[in-house]
């Protein structure tokens, strides 16, 4: 695992947990319901980022990428993004945004528009699609935004997820994405592209995907979701000896900074573990050690990642191989 800031290519970033959607199936809710699965609200200020990455620490960091993706929040929702983001620029620091673009004024985004800084604006579909995903979001007003970021010289990207609802539109947000003079579309996938969708009173919304005859009442869904996260073992098809590992961490030479401040060797490790009960986070509480960059320092707060790639050659996650590695980077030979 990466240990020194020299060594680093990217600093993924979580402003603030703060998000203005309701995503099904985002950990801040479930299904879109109004559910809070323990996530904090917390964010970082200029000042948090300026304490952190010091004037020895950017030195060190020259050539890098900050880039701003929350797990749970979002971009437009932090106070000092504006300001935080200027601090990166004028540290020679190129800057990358995932947002959904669907809050503050045209003015705000327009005021992004620096050289260094490319956005990139969630649209999945038209105006008749792309809310049964990206619930509360307004896709006029992301277009709007977009466009003030775009008429002020913004380098924007269109990032569209395909679902079975909006795939018939593909095309169509291409041909508007060079319209409106985005740099670039992007399709990606989050794999949250089936199962029922509930309102923010519990009743039943629509479904992504293939729909069933009837949707779950929401209380059996939450209490299979709580269930899940309190399980006390894990059983996955990868639990064996046999797996080797992608790891975005070391691909990327990035790590990952939430927004309380701890720094994790990337974002599937960073979901609060001393927070939000898990069984992925039981695994790693005990190899985090003084990681708060804001208490002990950036680079202190990565001395601790050699624990674990350790974890790797344990026979199992019941030995100790950590389930996230294994589910979100591990493959089997």
């Amino acid at each position: 695992m990466l240990q020194k800031l020299e060594q680093l290519k990217s600093i993924h970033i979580e402003l603030t947990t703060r998000c203005n959607a309701r995503c099904p199936m985002c950990v801040r809710n479930y299904r879109g319901h109004d559910y809070n699965s323990g996530y904090p609200t917390c964010e970082l200020t200029l000042a948090d980022i300026e304490k952190m990455f010091t004037a020895k620490v950017l030195s060190q960091l020259q050539g890098c990428t900050a880039n701003f993706n929350g797990n749970v929040g979002d971009f437009s929702n932090a106070r000092d993004g504006v300001e935080i983001v200027k601090f990166f620029i004028d540290h020679d620091i190129k800057v990358t945004i995932n947002t959904n673009g669907s809050t503050r004024s045209t003015d705000w985004w327009s005021r992004l528009a620096m050289p260094g800084v490319s956005i990139g604006f969630a649209l999945d579909g038209l105006a008749d699609t792309h809310h049964l995903y990206r619930q509360d979001t307004d896709w006029q007003k992301i277009i709007d935004n977009a466009s003030a970021y775009i008429a002020a010289g913004g380098h924007a990207v269109w990032r569209f997820v395909p679902f079975d609802h909006n795939r018939h539109q593909e095309q169509a947000c291409k041909d508007l994405s060079r319209e409106l003079k985005f740099k670039r579309f992007e399709n990606i996938y989050d794999g949250r592209d089936r199962g029922p969708v509930y309102k923010r009173d519990g009743e039943f919304s629509h479904w992504l995907g293939p729909a069933e005859k009837s949707a779950p009442p929401i209380k059996d869904m939450l209490q299979s979701h709580v269930t899940w996260f309190r399980a006390e073992t894990i059983d996955v098809p990868k639990d064996t000896a046999d797996i080797t590992y992608n790891c975005q961490h070391k691909r990327a030479q990035e790590i990952y900074i939430a927004a309380d401040g701890t720094v994790y060797p990337c974002c599937y490790l960073g979901f609060y573990p001393g927070q939000m009960t898990h069984p992925g986070n039981e695994q790693l509480l005990p190899l985090v050690h003084e990681n708060n960059a804001l208490e002990y320092g950036l680079e202190h707060g990565m001395a601790w990642f050699d624990q674990v790639e350790a974890t790797w050659a344990k026979s199992s996650i019941r030995e100790g191989r950590l389930y996230q590695c294994v589910n979100s980077c591990g493959a089997t030979k």
